[in-house]
């Protein structure tokens, strides 16, 4: 399939991981999992690639038993509580809220607690980071300065020469870590 030619806004995804598994390296955690999607699915094999990538900067072996790509979203609670129940991890790194919070919700269910036993960090910076409790340290994806800049390429495109509107632009957005209470002070 041929990629969509179109302006576009984007993040790095790959470099937010890096910073979410460098920040739990700073924090002391050795055995951190990841809770990701299938490679088909761009967002989840990018973020696995940096989480990859920050293990490989630090000197940490790559464990496959380390790393969860689930397929079926709307069943991740049973996959997720297989997987955590098989791994003993003093962090988990999830690639978006849902899966960071049901890793939570299961954790607590067997006694643990996040951050003392178990850092978690996911990817968003949306509602349910702010809200849970222990609320979520996240990376955020700047969603409103996306949409901002998204617009702006619109505009221009719409106002501009019709000559340049042929040129199509990719924007990246550089991503930040939100430290919360979910990662060890």
């Amino acid at each position: 399939i041929d990629e969509l030619v179109c302006d576009k806004v984007i993040i790095d995804d790959a470099k937010g991981a890096q910073k979410a598994v460098n920040h739990l390296v700073a924090k002391g955690c050795a055995k951190m999992a990841i809770l990701s999607t299938v490679d088909y699915i761009s967002v989840g094999k990018l973020r696995t690639t940096g989480y990859l990538r920050a293990l490989r900067a630090h000197d940490i072996p790559e464990r496959e038993e380390f790393i969860l790509k689930i397929e079926d979203i709307e069943h991740c609670e049973e996959e997720i509580a297989v997987f955590l129940a098989s791994n003993e991890f003093d962090a988990i790194f999830a690639v978006n809220e849902l899966f960071a919070v049901t890793a939570a919700k299961i954790l607590y269910a067997r006694g643990k607690s996040i951050p003392n036993d178990v850092s978690l960090i996911g990817f968003t910076d949306g509602i349910l980071s702010k809200h849970f409790i222990p609320s979520l340290t996240t990376i955020s994806q700047h969603g409103e300065e996306m949409g901002e800049r998204a617009a702006k390429l619109l505009i221009d495109k719409l106002e501009g020469d019709p000559l340049a509107t042929e040129e199509y632009k990719t924007v990246i957005i550089d991503t930040s870590l939100v430290e919360r209470q979910s990662t060890k002070k």
